[in-house]
């Protein structure tokens, strides 16, 4: 029986040093993890600070760039204002302009026509016939203003079509 609890005694000796072994390697471990965890932990805390410096960082861009953007548009839309009232005002004038040559060229063209007459009739002493050309019958649209306003749309619409191509 001495023999068995000898075996039992030493058994109990080689489990207690099993143990005490293993503890302390638990122990090492379990430091070494603890240090892992503080280490992550810190990574996440700096992780967390930074994304929200970033986050308010770009909402503050973001705020500014939409004021920005809302500053622009107002300009822009101020802008096209201020090129529809002057193109506006530049087709009035381009049309003043338009009537007045229009209206000197007519007058021209009538003491052209009177001239041609005279000479045909007491120069040359032959019947003078109106040319037969659509322009010269248009003179007696000159007073209604019709021919005149359709001359002027013809030279808007160009006028238009080379500021688009601009």
């Amino acid at each position: 029986m001495k023999a068995v609890y000898r075996l039992n005694e030493e058994k109990l000796d080689f489990n207690t040093k099993v143990l005490q072994e293993r503890a302390s390697v638990n122990r090492k471990t379990e430091d070494i993890l603890k240090i892992r965890e503080r280490k992550f932990r810190e990574i996440v805390r700096e992780v967390k600070r930074n994304y929200h410096t970033e986050l308010t960082g770009f909402q503050t861009a973001n705020t500014e760039d939409s004021n920005k953007f809302k500053i622009f548009t107002k300009q822009f839309k101020e802008l096209q204002k201020k090129f529809e009232r002057f193109e506006k005002s530049d087709n009035n004038r381009l049309k003043e302009i338009w009537d007045m040559n229009l209206a000197e060229a007519k007058a021209i063209v009538q003491k052209i026509m009177h001239a041609d007459q005279v000479i045909h009739q007491q120069q040359l002493d032959i019947p003078w016939k109106p040319p037969s050309d659509a322009i010269f019958k248009a003179k007696s649209q000159v007073h209604d203003g019709s021919a005149a306003n359709d001359s002027f749309k013809g030279a808007d619409s160009a006028a238009q079509g080379s500021q688009i191509h601009q």
